[in-house]
Order: structure tokens, then sequence, then C-alpha cells
């Protein structure tokens, strides 16, 4: 053998010897060479435990600053997600909604601004949903108020209707037919202007 490695104590020391031939150019052999290594096994082990603890650390504190990393980085990721979510729960109909703004182009851009476009959407519908309510109630009134407006004028009628009739026929009690007729004819004014002035209010 070229090399030979043997394990020898002297006492509580325990060490290895190396043995290597020593040749020449010619290979004849000139003698052996004797190397001893005295390992110092308490030292190797502690600094084997140091290893391991220092080792241990780093990766701790590698763990903890990816975790923190990781934190970072969803809540840059998720902020404009809930940034779109916070105003898509504040939309209400009827009411001014706020636009989000966002200068990127990119997938979160094209999201924001079909929102945007959403919200500018919902505002013309209201509007003409607002339009239409408006509408559809003046024609409710304006029916309400027609039929009250009928209302007096058919004992109006009747009562000129009567009035001319007796005159016609010159009954002796026109004079009370003419104050019945007056006294009709106030109440039925009295009532158009107050159906009048409730239209105005």
């Amino acid at each position: 053998k070229t090399q030979y490695v043997h394990s020898g104590r002297i006492g509580q020391l325990q060490y290895l010897s190396s043995y290597i031939s020593l040749r020449n150019n010619y290979q004849e052999l000139l003698g052996y060479i004797n190397l001893p290594y005295f390992s110092k096994q308490g030292e190797l082990r502690s600094e084997i435990s140091y290893f391991l603890v220092a080792f241990i650390n780093i990766y701790l504190l590698l763990l903890v600053a990816a975790i923190m990393l990781a934190l970072f980085l969803s809540n840059y990721i998720t902020r404009p997600l809930q940034l779109i979510r916070d105003s898509l729960s504040r939309v209400q109909l009827g009411r001014s909604n706020e636009k989000i703004e966002w200068s990127r182009e990119d997938e979160i851009g094209t999201l924001i601004s079909e929102y945007n476009r959403m919200i500018d959407e919902l505002t013309a519908s209201a509007e003409i949903l607002a339009r239409s309510e408006r509408e559809s109630a003046w024609r409710e009134m304006a029916k309400q108020v027609a039929h009250e407006i009928k209302n007096p004028l058919t004992p109006m009628r009747l009562s000129v209707q009567y009035l001319e009739k007796a005159y016609k026929e010159k009954q002796p009690d026109w004079e009370a037919r003419l104050e019945r007729f007056s006294r009709t004819m106030v109440e039925q004014i009295d009532n158009l202007s107050v159906i009048a002035g409730a239209f105005s209010d």
C-alpha cells in the first residue's frame, strides 16, 4: 500500500497515525513518513455544537425574515383588492359613488377601470330611474288632481242647469234657489282652491 492509517492510544488521548511511502524518481523505496494526528474530540464536539446552534439561529432568523417578507408582499399585493372590496361595499344606488384612482396599467388597473365604468353606468341608471320615478309621480298626481277637479264640477253644472231651468220657468222660489246656487258654487270653488293649494304645495 502506498498509504496506511492506523489508530493508537496513549493514556486517555486517542490519535491517528498515517504512514506513506517515500520513493525516488526510479520508484525505489527510500523510507516511510509517519504523521501522527491528535484529534481534540472535545473541542471538535463543541465546535460542531456551536456550528449547529449558529446554523439553527441563522435558519430561524431567515425564517422570520421570510415570514415578514411574505406578509409585506401579501399586503402589497392584496391592498388593491381590499381597496376594490371597500369601494364595492360602499356603493349605493342614488348616491354619489367615488371612483378609484389607479395609475398603473396592469391586471388590477383593468379591474379598477371596469369598476369605474360600472360606477358611471350605475350613476346614469340611477338618474334615469329617478327621472322615471318623478315622471310617474307627476302622472299619478295629475290623475289625482284631475279626478279631484272633476268631482266639484258635476254639482256645479247641475246647479247651473237647475237655476237656468228655474229662471226660464219663472219659479216662485227662484231667489231661494239663487241663494242655494251661490252657496253651492262658493263651496265648490273653495274645494277647488284647496285642491289647487295642495297641488301647489
